[in-house]
């Protein structure tokens, strides 16, 4: 195995045995060494901040940082602080999460010169490696960060995704900034009261290993993440995490001793770690269904029924426990350790309701109006069902600028191919045109100043080679009619043409071609 980091649990100690499949220190140590010590001059702090929009669960922890490395941890039965944290939030496909992290990494503390401990060695020399599994785990603990770590959630949950997504956004735009800090509260306070659609707005937050739940302002979770590097330095410091190295590094009392292989049990474990991300997902996609049976429906149609949603739930939570029970067998026996047939698949899950999805059209609509070449693009379209798919990616992918998992899901769980096509047309022109939206509306706005621009704008029928024949002009476009008037090609030019797709690729370079000349077409008579 190669190094690897894990959150701290209580009762780490540097020099500890360490098992990767429970996620737990040894009672004594496996290592020992003359001392235990800082790099000499590396005394300071490293801090970090960052504030991220994250709409999956997977994605989450490893945020946090309980990912497969973290041994029990991963599947929730180490006594993780982190684990506990995790598990005080909401995790249906109707959530997203704004992340605040804050990480303060004081000198990192590692054993100086480790060999075995006495009790080891002995161990090795009866070539006992089941008995020395048990007693030192398939690791040891070799160093210690110090410092310090402070979360904070924004849970963000609603039947519509373009609600979910328009707050999320405004969380992360307030980060750093002080004046959309200010009016956070508010616009929030606002956005749930307005809400048609169950929208609630949670925060979470961790910090040295304490999980709270509050109704906490911007202002006071970022004066709080300001203060955190001083109220964890020097004597204060808090173990977060360690260092964990193998043994076969050391030098061994015995040649050719073979550790016990543990891959199958780690593989196991991943596999029922993973498929538990889906579950906890699952049940509480159910949870929040059974709460607005009014927005959903069966696949065909039908209502939903309260006793068969409760049911569902059940055999959902029923798997989860399952699952726990066949990864702590694992995590002690290879030979309690097979790879199970979970699979949320299997459940006939309900879909928001025709009437919210007919108001998300709608709401779409209202914002591709907006853009006369959305608009162009949408009429090219076959009316009805190709449409409606168009209009409701623009209503659940407004102000986006990438794709992510919960857009995915929203497409996926569309009923129809038709809606999904139109779905997946109008989801890169929305994404790229709002990464270069200033570029595109003025070239856009050059094309109708000038004739010759609109014609070679117009050789091709509305579409993506538009938008980025509408983003180059921007760029080189002529100044008076209000484009940036770059006169040659240069790098922040190219990266925006490489940030393109293939048709709007093409476009700019027409674009590109048509203003710089030879001759520049703003030199032309």
């Amino acid at each position: 195995m190669a190094d690897s980091i894990v959150p701290f649990v209580r009762g780490m100690k540097v020099g500890l045995g360490y098992s990767r499949l429970t996620g737990q220190p040894s009672p004594s140590p496996s290592i020992v060494g003359p001392s235990i010590s800082a790099i000499e001059g590396a005394k300071g702090q490293f801090v970090t901040s960052d504030c991220r929009i994250i709409e999956d669960v997977e994605t989450l922890h490893k945020a946090i940082g309980v990912t497969a490395e973290a041994g029990g941890a991963y599947m929730g039965f180490s006594g993780s602080a982190k684990v506990d944290y995790m598990n005080s939030l909401d995790f249906s496909r109707f959530s997203i999460y704004v992340l605040v992290k804050v990480s303060v990494r004081n000198a990192f503390e590692t054993i100086d010169s480790p060999v075995f401990s006495t009790d080891a060695e002995e161990l090795l020399k009866l070539k006992s490696d089941v008995r020395f599994h048990q007693r030192f785990g398939d690791c040891f603990i070799a160093g210690i960060q110090k410092g310090g770590e402070y979360f904070a959630i924004y849970q963000v949950s609603s039947t519509q995704r373009s609600e979910t997504e328009t707050t999320a956004t405004d969380v992360r735009a307030a980060f750093g900034n002080p004046v959309a800090g200010a009016n956070l509260h508010t616009k929030i306070e606002t956005a749930v009261t307005n809400s048609n659609s169950h929208l609630e707005v949670n925060v979470f937050v961790f910090r040295q290993g304490t999980v709270a739940r509050a109704d906490l302002s911007l202002e006071d979770i970022m004066a709080t993440a300001r203060e955190f590097p001083v109220s964890v330095s020097a004597d204060n410091a808090f173990p977060f995490e360690v260092l964990l190295q193998p043994y076969e590094g050391l030098k061994n009392p015995v040649d050719g001793f073979d550790f016990l292989q543990i891959q199958q049990q780690q593989d196991v474990l991943a596999d029922l770690a993973k498929k538990r991300f889906q579950f906890l997902t699952l049940r509480d996609d159910y949870s929040y269904i059974m709460k607005h049976t009014d927005e959903f429906q069966k696949r065909d149609g039908s209502p939903v029924v309260l006793e068969e949603l409760k049911k569902a739930h059940g055999q959902v939570v029923e798997a989860i426990n399952t699952m726990q029970r066949e990864a702590s067998a694992c995590s002690r026996n290879a030979a309690q350790c097979a790879f199970t047939p979970f699979d949320v698949g299997a459940f006939d899950v309900p879909v928001l309701a025709a009437a919210p999805l007919d108001a998300l059209a709608g709401r779409g609509l209202n914002i591709a109006r907006q853009d006369p070449l959305a608009m162009a693009i949408r009429n090219a379209l076959p009316p009805g069902l190709t449409q409606r798919g168009f209009d409701l990616c623009w209503a659940v992918s407004e102000g986006q600028t990438a794709p992510g998992p919960g857009k995915q899901r929203f497409h996926d769980e569309l009923p129809t191919s038709e809606e999904r096509r139109g779905f997946e047309i109008a989801l890169p022109f929305i994404l790229e045109r709002n990464r270069h939206l200033k570029e595109a509306r003025a070239g856009a706005a050059v094309a109708l100043a000038n004739p010759v621009v609109q014609k070679a704008r117009s050789a091709e029928s509305a579409g993506m080679f538009t938008l980025g024949f509408d983003i180059a002009t921007g760029i080189f476009g002529d100044p008076a009619q209000g484009a940036h008037g770059n006169t040659a090609d240069g790098p922040g030019a190219q990266k925006i043409r490489d940030d393109l797709s293939g048709d709007a690729r093409r476009g700019f370079d027409v674009a590109r071609k048509l203003n710089l000349g030879p001759p520049p077409l703003r030199n032309r008579p």
